[in-house]
């Protein structure tokens, strides 16, 4: 028989989350997330019409705000021709997206072998016609002359890029330890001076219980991190919907405050 008390937690819980997203604000983060921009010199106008041009709207409940911080970053690097890395490739459709933005730029994106227990095993790519479908989408999203696609597990870059250094870096693979630390730490490294790292889910709610996709390790040691003057961290909200009155995902911007980690 059920625990009697924990079904009333679990009631309470349920109840919290029903209020708090009748009563979301999306007038709230989407200031919260504006302000951010402006503290950077990001230019949300200048977002507007990028989005725009590629049939996004700025204010799509569903859409990620990394394709807002990556349309905004644009202008930051002004007439610099740079190089971005993408660790975790998915199907492409954001690697995409970033090849119309930064059209005269290099494009590096990276995922794990397609043979890999680990790729094969998630997001139900071990049937064989969901595998194929996927990598079919992704080779469709991929075709563009100024993307790089990599097969490599993330924990093999730094002596694959020994003689690269890149301008603007996504992370969005692994979000559990020891792979989300490894690939900060080493992303890092691979950063020019004035490049900029940025992370997705990132969570900050200490009482948040990973599973096997996301986890706060990531926001711990981007934490870690600051506290030791290596890098300066931004955090926007990923979406703003209504499950933001209960649990918010962030991005991070971080800017390089020390070469030689």
């Amino acid at each position: 028989m059920p625990n009697q008390y924990l079904l009333k937690l679990i009631k309470i819980y349920n109840s919290l989350k029903f209020i708090k997203s009748n009563f979301y604000n999306f007038k709230i983060d989407l200031k919260y997330n504006e302000n951010i921009f402006k503290k950077l010199s990001i230019d949300s106008n200048e977002i507007k019409l990028q989005l725009k041009s590629l049939n996004y709207e700025y204010t799509d409940e569903n859409l990620s705000w990394h394709y807002h911080l990556f349309a905004g970053l644009k202008k930051y690097f002004k007439d610099q021709k740079i190089k971005i890395l993408e660790i975790g490739t998915f199907d492409g459709e954001f690697t995409s997206f970033l090849s119309e933005i930064y059209k005269n730029d290099q494009i590096f994106t990276l995922d794990l072998e397609r043979n890999d227990s680990q790729f094969i095993n998630t997001y139900s790519r071990n049937e064989k016609s969901r595998l194929k479908k996927f990598l079919n989408l992704r080779e469709n999203n991929l075709e563009k002359k100024n993307i790089n696609f990599i097969e490599l597990n993330s924990i093999k870059i730094i002596n694959h890029f020994h003689d690269i250094k890149f301008d603007l870096i996504w992370i969005d693979g692994d979000h559990l330890n020891p792979q989300v630390t490894i690939d900060i730490i080493n992303s890092l490294n691979l950063l020019n001076a004035n490049g900029i790292l940025c992370v997705d889910d990132i969570i900050m709610d200490d009482n948040f219980k990973k599973n096997k996709y996301v986890s706060n390790e990531g926001f711990l040691t981007l934490q870690h991190l600051e506290k030791n003057n290596l890098i300066k961290n931004y955090y926007i909200i990923k979406r703003i919907n209504k499950k933001n009155a209960y649990q918010k995902k962030f991005i991070s911007i971080g800017f390089l405050k020390n070469k030689q980690l």
